[in-house]
């Protein structure tokens, strides 16, 4: 019985051996020193001249299955420049909108109005000619009432 045992576990080893040695290896992670430009040029046109080589390697840098780790951190100098997070330029202010209170608004109001007028606000029951409308389309002013 002890004789039948020991042959099962070597033939287990063998198998266990034979199916380890099929598996892919994983890569460890390559350690890579800069300490600059003339380094990162050092690597890639190795990198470059590495994957020429052996198509296995450029696959596997393709795939992500090879890595490259930085071997320290190394701060940059003073100098260098490092780009930042810019926040986008302030909005011009918005112009202030104009108010009549009339009770009927005219072209001759609307070309009253300064010229960077956007906005004009009249009175809920207020009337616009329709010069006066389309002088303010063609302005480009919007018109907006508000209770009186």
């Amino acid at each position: 019985m002890s004789s039948l045992r020991d042959e099962i576990r070597s033939i287990l080893r063998e198998e266990i051996a034979a199916l380890r040695n099929e598996l892919p290896h994983a890569r460890t992670p390559e350690r890579v020193q800069m300490n600059g430009s003339a380094d990162l040029d050092r690597f890639a046109r190795d990198l470059v001249m590495r994957a020429s080589n052996d198509p296995g390697f450029a696959s596997a840098v393709t795939s992500g299955a090879q890595r490259f780790e930085l071997s320290g951190i190394i701060p940059a100098p003073a100098n260098t420049y490092a780009p930042r997070i810019v926040t986008s330029p302030p909005s011009p202010a918005r112009s202030k909108a104009a108010e009549l209170s009339k009770k009927l608004v005219t072209e001759r109001d609307i070309e009253a109005l300064e010229r960077g007028a956007k906005v004009l606000r009249v009175p809920k029951h207020c009337r616009l000619t329709p010069l006066a409308n389309d002088e303010a389309r063609r302005r480009g002013i919007r018109i907006e009432r508000f209770a009186s």
